[in-house]
C-alpha cells in the first residue's frame, strides 16, 4: 500500500450488515438477560479467557494448547515458566486482567498510553528481539506471505508518533462512535494492525484493543471476551481479508467487517449454547429426580431407583466435550454402555434381560433415544431433553 496516501478514511459499501447486527444483539440479550449461578459464570469466564489467550497467541505461532493454557490459569501447569511460550501466556493473561479493570461503559476512552501499556504487558520478557515493550518501533517492518494476500509494509517508523496520535483521535471520534460497537472494534483492529506500530506483538495488541472497545461497548458477555478464537480457527481467511482490504484507498472494509461480524455472532452463539446446555442438563436432572418420586400406582413410581441411577450415569457420560457445542448431548454406543463398568456393577444381581427391558422402557417413556447404525448394526444412546416438557401423568399412562 502507498503510505503517502494513507488516511483513516474507509468504506463499508452497500453490504447489508443489519441482519447480522440484529442477530448479534439478540444473542447478546439472550445471554445477558439470564442470572447465572456463580460457578457457571466462573466456568464461562475461564473458558472464554482460555480461548481468547490461545487464539491470539497461537496466531503468532505459540505452540501451547488450550488444555495447557487452562492448566496454567488453574495454577497446575508443569511447564517451564521461564520459556518464551509460557511467558507469552502469562503476559496475555496479565494483559486481559488489565483490560478487564481498565475498560467499561463508564470508563475513560482509550488513549495512546493505554495502547503502549497493552504492548508492554503483552511483550515483556518474551518478545524483545527487535522490540521494546511499551515503545513504538524505530525500524521498518514487513509482514505477511505471498500465499496469504501478499507482503505488507508497516508505516514508516518516523511517522509513527503522528499516526498513533491520529489513530487514537480516530477511534474516539464521533464518526466512529456512531458505528455499532462491534464494527467500531473491528475497524480499530484493522487500522492498528495495518499501521503496525511495534517491533513485535502487533496482532496481539490489535486484538486486545478490539476487546477493550467491546468492553467499552458493554459486550463483555459473562467475562472476558474477544474475537481471537474465531480469527485463529479461520487464520488464513483472517490474514487474507486484512490484506484484501488494504489494496484500495480509501480502504474498502466490507469484507473484513462482514467476516468479523460473522465471527462475533458465532462466538455469541457458542455462549448461548453453553448456557442452554447447562440449563437443559440441570432441568433434566430435576426431571428424573421428580420422576423417581412420582407415583403412577400405589406400588410403583414412574422410575425405579436403578433406572434413575442409569439416567444419572448417562447424563454424565454424554456431556459434550466442547462446552460451546450446538448439541447438548453426546451419543454413546450401546455396546460401550452394555460393557461399561457402571452397568456391569449396577446390574450384576439381575439378568441381561432386565437391563434390556429397563433401557427399552426409558426410551418408550421419552427419557432417552436410540439411533441405529446400519454399517455396524450397533445403536447409539443419547439423552432426550424433550421429556422436560412432558407431563408425568401423560408419560405414565403412555
Amino acid at each position: 500500500m502507498d503510505w503517502s496516501r494513507f488516511s483513516f478514511e474507509y468504506r463499508l459499501g452497500s453490504k447489508g450488515f443489519m441482519p447480522l447486527l440484529i442477530r448479534i444483539e439478540g444473542r447478546k440479550e439472550a445471554a445477558m438477560s439470564l442470572l447465572l449461578p456463580s460457578d457457571w459464570k466462573e466456568r464461562l469466564d475461564l473458558l472464554n479467557r482460555i480461548r481468547t489467550i490461545h487464539g491470539s497467541t497461537a496466531l503468532e505461532g505459540n505452540p501451547l494448547s488450550e488444555t495447557q493454557i487452562g492448566q496454567f490459569l488453574r495454577g497446575k501447569t508443569g511447564l517451564d515458566p521461564m520459556s518464551r511460550a509460557m511467558r507469552q501466556i502469562q503476559n496475555a493473561d496479565a494483559a486481559q486482567e488489565w483490560v478487564r479493570s481498565r475498560f467499561g461503559p463508564d470508563k475513560a476512552p482509550i488513549s495512546l498510553e493505554d495502547i503502549l501499556q497493552m504492548h508492554e504487558l503483552m511483550t515483556r520478557l518474551s518478545d524483545e528481539t527487535n522490540n521494546l515493550p511499551g515503545r513504538l518501533r524505530s525500524h521498518e517492518v514487513q509482514v505477511g506471505t505471498p500465499e496469504l494476500g501478499g507482503i505488507h509494509a508497516g508505516a514508516p517508523y518516523e511517522d509513527l508518533p503522528r499516526l498513533m496520535a491520529d489513530f487514537v483521535c480516530f477511534v474516539n471520534s464521533s464518526q466512529l462512535k456512531i458505528e455499532h460497537p462491534v464494527v467500531r472494534a473491528l475497524l480499530a483492529h484493522f487500522f492498528l494492525v495495518t499501521i503496525h506500530p511495534f517491533g513485535d506483538g502487533n496482532g496481539r495488541v490489535s486484538r486486545l484493543v478490539e476487546a477493550a472497545i467491546l468492553y467499552e461497548g458493554g459486550y463483555n458477555v459473562h467475562g472476558f471476551y474477544g474475537l481471537s478464537n474465531y480469527f485463529y480457527r479461520h487464520g488464513d481467511e483472517y490474514k487474507l481479508r486484512l490484506q484484501e482490504c488494504r489494496r484500495v484507498q480509501p480502504f474498502d472494509m466490507a469484507s473484513f467487517v462482514a467476516f468479523g461480524l460473522h465471527g462475533f455472532e458465532s462466538e455469541l452463539r457458542g455462549i448461548n449454547n453453553f448456557i442452554k446446555t447447562k440449563l437443559n442438563r440441570l432441568v433434566y436432572r430435576d426431571t428424573i429426580t421428580n420422576a423417581l418420586a412420582h407415583r403412577v400406582s400405589t406400588r410403583r413410581q414412574l422410575l425405579n431407583v436403578r433406572e434413575y441411577q442409569l439416567l444419572r450415569f448417562l447424563l454424565e457420560e454424554t456431556e459434550p466435550e466442547d462446552p460451546f457445542s450446538e448439541v447438548p448431548s453426546e451419543k454413546i454406543l450401546l455396546s460401550d454402555l452394555v460393557n461399561s463398568p457402571y452397568v456391569t456393577s449396577a446390574y450384576q444381581d439381575v439378568t441381561w434381560r432386565t437391563f434390556r427391558r429397563e433401557l427399552t422402557r426409558l426410551a418408550e417413556l421419552g427419557f432417552i433415544v436410540f439411533d441405529h447404525l446400519p454399517e455396524s448394526g450397533d445403536y447409539t444412546v443419547e439423552i432426550d431433553f424433550g421429556v422436560i416438557e412432558r407431563d408425568f401423568d401423560e408419560i405414565g399412562s403412555g
